[in-house]
């Protein structure tokens, strides 16, 4: 019965990232592509006006490749939305994906990430099911579906997680940040350990967040080591996923491999979410692989004495910054130690890609039904 739950849980999760991975890659490889060819500060290019793209000549170099890299960001960031979606969808149906989308969204801008993400998942698909089992009066049957559980969904479901959930992971989170910028005072290599592994943790949530944040704020003070660990721990989980795809290629699905080599590309342009799909199929291997890997590589860059004036730009800004060669090092250290170690510990798969077979959206099943008189 608990091997039956747990295939279960895998395979509501798998669904929702076989509906993640196109906005990831896509995304991703935008970003990658406006940063190779505009430079690694292209989002900083362009000051915005009334709206986002007021500012933009996109028959320029610049504004062209400004825009590429917006729709870019764009897209990452309903990363963890979609996700949410598809995982509520596949364990309530269609009325979830509205909550799912919602909900998924608040995550990222609240930085709970894409464990929040499956975590609200779950949530909503319990009470859409809940909600599934009430009697009502058939006057009411119909406003199921577009009205009484979304608003209900999205309400119950939001204000659990906004009020429940997310004050005291701000609290938390905040006394973090001070910690890690505290550590200043002592071993360079210990603060680079420290946000390097934060980074590699949960890959754009809230531990993520926060050590980026104060490497940001020690950058501030023109304190620039921090910096170079937060940019090494973010590229070092992407890089080591394509490694363990190659070193282990049997134990990974298809669909896998070629997330692994989009990661790549990815991971050098410092766009840690092109991990996701792996760190939400298997949290506890993949997480315990990249925090290893961020770990060291981040706390041998900046014991060696690397520093980064930049905030971003992955390889871009290497020559940018000081003893740019241990960077390499370290990072292609790091990026082994990921990927050797998640080889090892990956188990080869067990449920096979029947959900983005079974659980592919049919349009012509969708009950559309527009009169217009």
């Amino acid at each position: 019965m608990k091997t039956k739950k747990k295939i279960e849980i895998k395979k509501h999760v798998l669904t929702g990232i076989s509906y993640m991975i196109p906005i990831i890659v896509a995304g991703g490889i935008l970003g990658a592509l406006a940063k190779g060819f505009g430079g690694f500060d292209i989002g900083d290019l362009v000051e915005p006006g009334v709206t986002p793209f007021t500012n933009m000549d996109p028959f320029t170099w610049t504004g062209f490749w400004w825009g590429v890299n917006k729709i870019s960001s764009y897209a990452m960031s309903f990363a963890v939305a979609v996700m949410t979606a598809g995982t509520a969808y596949s364990i309530a149906g269609r009325p979830a994906i509205v909550p799912g989308l919602i909900l998924g969204y608040v995550a990222t801008e609240t930085k709970a990430g894409f464990i929040g993400g499956l975590l609200v998942a779950f949530i909503i698909g319990y009470l859409v099911n809940q909600i599934k089992k009430w009697n009502l009066p058939k006057s009411f049957q119909g406003l199921m579906p577009v009205l009484i559980i979304p608003v209900l969904c999205t309400l119950l479901a939001g204000m659990l997680f906004l009020m429940v959930l997310s004050p005291p992971l701000a609290f938390i989170m905040d006394k973090f940040q001070l910690w890690i910028i505290s550590l200043n005072g002592g071993a360079k290599s210990i603060i680079g350990g420290v946000i390097g592994g934060c980074m590699g943790f949960d890959l754009g949530g809230p531990i993520n967040k926060t050590a980026s944040l104060a490497a940001n704020a020690l950058g501030a003070d023109g304190v620039n080591g921090p910096m170079a660990a937060k940019i090494i721990g973010g590229m070092t989980p992407p890089i080591g996923a394509f490694i363990a795809t190659v070193l282990a290629k049997k134990k990974f699905s298809q669909t896998e491999v070629e997330t692994g080599k989009a990661a790549l590309p990815m991971g050098l342009c410092f766009i840690t979410e092109g991990v996701l799909p792996f760190a939400a199929a298997d949290p506890l291997r993949f997480i315990v692989s990249s925090v290893l890997g961020s770990a060291t590589a981040g706390a041998i860059a900046v014991g060696m004495g690397v520093e980064c004036p930049a905030a971003h730009g992955g390889i871009f800004v290497v020559p940018m910054m000081t003893n740019p060669i241990w960077f390499l090092i370290a990072l292609t250290i790091g990026s082994f130690i990921t990927g050797i170690v998640y080889a090892v510990l990956k188990k080869p798969e067990t449920i096979t890609e029947q959900n983005e077979e079974d659980e592919e959206i049919d349009l012509e099943s969708f009950d559309f039904d527009i009169n217009v008189e």
